[in-house]
């Protein structure tokens, strides 16, 4: 059956890197003044305010500069640190093919998720446009819901036996235990409650003419096989309100926003795949 997460898995990789910036160590310019500060030395190699800084937010503490005990036990951890990383180099363990490809990898990374950075304007979404997004999705967002009972069967005459079993008094769940091939067989063909969207077009198109409590008299055809459906329950459901999934949208839109640059890119990028 089809989900709604699966429509949306092409914006994963876009909402990763929007993400990405967020936790980016690239500052601007004027974030860096009065981080140049030399808190030590290490063997010529100079740690600075900004050194500090980026290390605590990496350890997770909050963005205020950490004070006392905490902050000179930090430079110490620094301090530390780059002993053994110059330690590491003069072993050659930099020159490592493990150790280069990390370091291309993490490059990669820092600089491009730094480009969408500073091209956050290009993907910026206004507010109006947001609202627009959620009318046009509003349907999808609520409206009415079934809840049902299927038997998932391999061919349109064993599907056509099930009915006519149906039709002399069997049980729905108890045939769809013996009866079905799908997953739901273990719980009677259950489904639970789903949104037209949730599911493939003919198999809610079907559900949606029958009335409680009654099931499909002629199989249901759809690429997993033949279906015959049992209708429970409906009930309408109003759409979430926009404040609540107004930045789940923002992502989506961003998502796109960024899909039709790199689609730009590719056009008259050169790439070979083997």
């Amino acid at each position: 059956m089809k989900s709604p997460i699966k429509t949306q898995i092409r914006t994963i990789i876009f909402t990763a890197l929007l993400a990405t910036q967020a936790s980016s160590p690239v500052f601007a310019a004027d974030a860096l003044a009065g981080l140049d500060k030399t808190l030590a030395t290490v063997n010529g190699t100079v740690i600075t305010e900004w050194t500090l800084t980026r290390y605590a937010s990496q350890r997770g503490l909050p963005p205020e500069m950490p004070a006392g005990k905490q902050r000179e036990a930090l430079i110490l951890e620094l301090i530390n640190r780059e002993l053994i990383y110059q330690n590491a180099v003069e072993i050659g363990v930099d020159k490592t093919p493990a150790i280069q490809a990390e370091v291309q990898h993490q490059t990669i990374n820092i600089i491009a998720s730094t480009m969408l950075n500073r091209s956050s304007d290009r993907f910026s979404v206004s507010d109006e446009d947001l609202l627009k997004e959620y009318k046009a999705r509003a349907g999808e967002l609520g409206g009415k819901e079934f809840k049902a009972r299927h038997i998932l069967l391999e061919t349109e005459d064993i599907a056509k036996a099930v009915i006519a079993e149906l039709d002399k008094g069997a049980d729905f769940a108890e045939l769809a235990g013996k009866k079905s091939t799908g997953p739901s067989a273990t719980s009677g063909g259950d489904l639970g409650w789903f949104s037209p969207s949730q599911m493939v077009l003919p198999f809610s198109e079907a559900t949606a003419t029958l009335k409680k409590g009654s099931y499909t008299t002629a199989a249901v055809k759809t690429q997993f096989g033949w279906h015959v459906i049992l209708l429970e329950d409906t009930r309408v459901v109003n759409p979430p309100k926009f404040d609540s999934i107004k930045e789940q949208i923002r992502v989506g839109l961003q998502g796109k926003l960024i899909e039709a640059y790199i689609a730009r890119l590719r056009k008259t990028a050169k790439i070979e795949q083997p």
